[in-house]
Order: structure tokens, then sequence, then C-alpha cells
């Protein structure tokens, strides 16, 4: 009997011990969160994929209400971003500056680090780590842990001072597929110099994509568990006379996108590098071509592609 107790002892301070612990998890998250809109920073960074070393620059900071931001790539042909706001502008050796509306630069931090983090629920988890140090600060281990194999798993360190994450790596299992990481962190009371002189600046006028009035005529039939519609639209592609349906769909952590287009009439995206995680599937149904792209397993990516329907999706329910 002294015994059993003493198992359902252990058991019940394991179990408050773990729902503190994803508490605690979600607290430094959220802190994540305020200190990314809040903070005013610069931050050396490198990108490490597979056979590639990327050193980066990014700087954020805040002027009457706005939030100003700049990446610069600081090996290789010239590449930068401004963020005015909720303008992004693209600088680009041998290409003329243009503009597009987007709340954050693209292709760093997830988006979602600074939005509302409980957005992630139905498809990970959020697990307490331990400490270490980085960029000769103090960080916190905090695990974005998949629910199930249809994504990938994430550790992220934050800086104990601040929250602002210090290096982000991107898991399948063990295996390491990218990895964000700080070498070295600045807080500054005032923007960053460079950012009030991009404000000042006049940059092109956003690109509107050309687009044409549709109604969906096809749905997904299955999508992993917590992935929703962010864009649906159906527009021409530069330099293509006819439509392409594209719609992205997101978990809050990684987005997938997918073009489908009257086969032979359209050329789709086709090659794409494999050494970040990224994947490309591709799905013939009837005349309709599907490519799908996004940071996720190949055999979801494969089963989002083969799982297009035809007709709306409310009709299609509602068939025996």
């Amino acid at each position: 009997m002294q015994r059993i107790l003493t198992v359902l002892l252990a058991l019940l301070t394991f179990s408050v011990s773990a729902e503190q612990a994803s508490g605690n998890a979600d607290a430094w998250l959220e802190r994540m969160s305020q200190a990314l809109n809040e903070k005013q920073f610069k931050a050396s960074m490198v990108h490490l994929q597979t056979n590639q070393v990327r050193p980066l620059i990014y700087l954020h900071g805040h002027q009457d209400g706005e939030h100003l931001a700049f990446m610069d790539h600081l090996n290789g042909p010239f590449k930068s971003a401004v963020r005015i706001d909720n303008v992004v502008t693209y600088l680009e050796q041998d290409q003329p500056p243009y503009s597009v509306k987007s709340s954050r630069i693209p292709g760093l931090f997830p988006p979602i680090f600074a939005g509302d983090i409980h957005r992630l629920d139905d498809g990970y988890q959020f697990v307490l780590g331990g400490r270490s140090r980085i960029a000769a600060r103090m960080a916190q281990l905090v695990r974005i842990v998949a629910r199930d194999e249809n994504r990938f798993s994430y550790m992220v360190w934050l800086d104990t001072e601040t929250a602002l994450p210090l290096r982000i790596d991107m898991l399948a299992g063990e295996q390491l597929l990218d990895r964000l990481m700080v070498i070295e962190l600045t807080l500054t009371d005032e923007p960053p110099v460079l950012l009030l002189e991009a404000a000042r600046r006049e940059w092109p006028a956003t690109i509107e994509t050309p687009s044409v009035a549709t109604e969906a005529n096809w749905h997904f039939g299955w999508l992993p568990d917590g992935f929703k519609e962010t864009v649906r639209d159906q527009h021409r592609l530069f330099g293509a006379n006819e439509a392409v349906e594209y719609v992205s769909v997101s978990d809050g952590m990684v987005q997938i996108s997918v073009y489908l287009a009257v086969a032979g009439q359209v050329e789709l995206p086709e090659h794409i590098t494999h050494n970040n995680g990224t994947a490309i599937a591709t799905a013939r149904h009837g005349e309709l071509e599907v490519v799908a792209i996004g940071k996720v397993p190949a055999d979801t990516l494969h089963q989002i592609a083969l799982n297009i329907r035809p007709g709306d999706k409310t009709e299609a329910q509602s068939q025996p």
C-alpha cells in the first residue's frame, strides 16, 4: 500500500511539474512576442543551412507609431529589405526596387513570433528546457514540439533579459534542417539611425498583382490539424496570359503555397532548393495541375496535393 501511494504521489508531482513547465513556456513565448514588437535593437546573425552560411544584419525600431525594420544579406549579391510599418521594399542587385504590403520582412523570424503565439496550440505543444549561453548572453530554451508527423519541431532560445530570440533550430526528429543564430545583440533607446533615414525616403508604391474575379471551384480534401487558408485568389502570373489559382495555408508557424492551373497553359514552379527543409510536391487531377511548396515533410505536401477536390467544399461535404 505504501508503495502504491508513493507511485501515485510521484505521478501527481510529475503532472503538476509538467503543467507548470508548459505554463512557463507559454509565458516566455508571450514575452518574446511583446519584445519583437516593442524592443529597439540591432542583431547580427548567421543563417545556417545545408552547405550554406548566410550572415545577416537585422534592425528594428519604431517612430510615430510606425514599425521600422531593415534586413541586409552581407555575402553574395546585394540583397536587403526595408519595412516601413505595413510595407516592405526589396532592394536587390541589378533589379529595380519594389514594394509589397506585408507586416513583416519574410524569411527571418516566423511571423507568429510577433503575434498571438496561441495560434500554434492545435499543431504544437510548448515545453520549457534548460538554459545556455548564446552571443555572450544567457538564454532560455523553449521547445515548440510538433503534435504529429505533418510538421517539423523547433527549439527556440530566448534572451533571459529581453526575451528576444537568440537562436531558432528547425528539426526533423533529431536532424537539424535550419538554424538562425544571433552572434551579437545590441539594445537601443532610440531607433537606429539607418531606420530613421529609411523612414524619410520615398519608396516605390506597392505592387498590385493583376487579378480577376473568381469563385472557388475546388477545395482541400485534407489538411493537417491547425492549417487554415490565409489567402485565396486567382491572378495572372507576370509574363503569363492565363489565370492561376493561388492559395496559402498556414498553421501559424509555416506557410504552404499551392498553385493550380490548367495543365500546359501556365508554367508553374518546378524547381526549388531542398537545403532548408523546404519541399515541393506536384499532382495531376484531370486537366488540373497542382504544385505545393512549403517547409513541411515531403509526405505532408504530397498528401495535400493529392487531396485537392473539385467543387465547392460545402457542396462536397453534403454529398453522401
